[in-house]
């Protein structure tokens, strides 16, 4: 994909861009949840993937030059960054109760978990 939009003329700015948005959340996709258990050959072949990209955007640079050019970190150093982010996920919310006018709306189901549930 990247190559055709080069092709068509697509500027570098918005081709990086184009990677940053589509290819990188696919590599980066639940990282979270794999990256402790990830073997250094798998995260290396990962990491092709991103080489590859930015060398067909940036023909003829190094691949430290392309990242310190664009911003961007290398895929190890960012998976640990999105893992050291902590998520609560079980932070208790509180609802306001809607008011019911109706038994029928009262006992349907979200006035009934949130009146029993909270």
């Amino acid at each position: 994909m990247l190559y055709q939009l080069k092709r068509a003329g697509i500027s570098q700015k918005d081709l990086v861009s184009v990677y940053v948005s589509v290819v990188r959340p696919v590599l980066e996709y639940a990282c979270p949840v794999w990256h402790t258990n990830l073997p250094q050959y798998l995260s290396d072949n990962i990491e092709v993937i991103q080489k590859r990209a930015l060398k067909c955007i940036f023909p003829g640079l190094g691949y430290a030059e392309i990242l310190r050019r664009v911003n961007l970190d290398t895929l190890n150093v960012r998976r640990d960054s999105i893992c050291q982010n902590k998520y609560n996920i079980r932070q208790q919310n509180v609802y306001p109760l809607p008011v019911t006018r109706t038994n029928r709306f009262r006992n349907s189901f979200i006035p009934w978990a949130l009146y029993n549930c909270q």
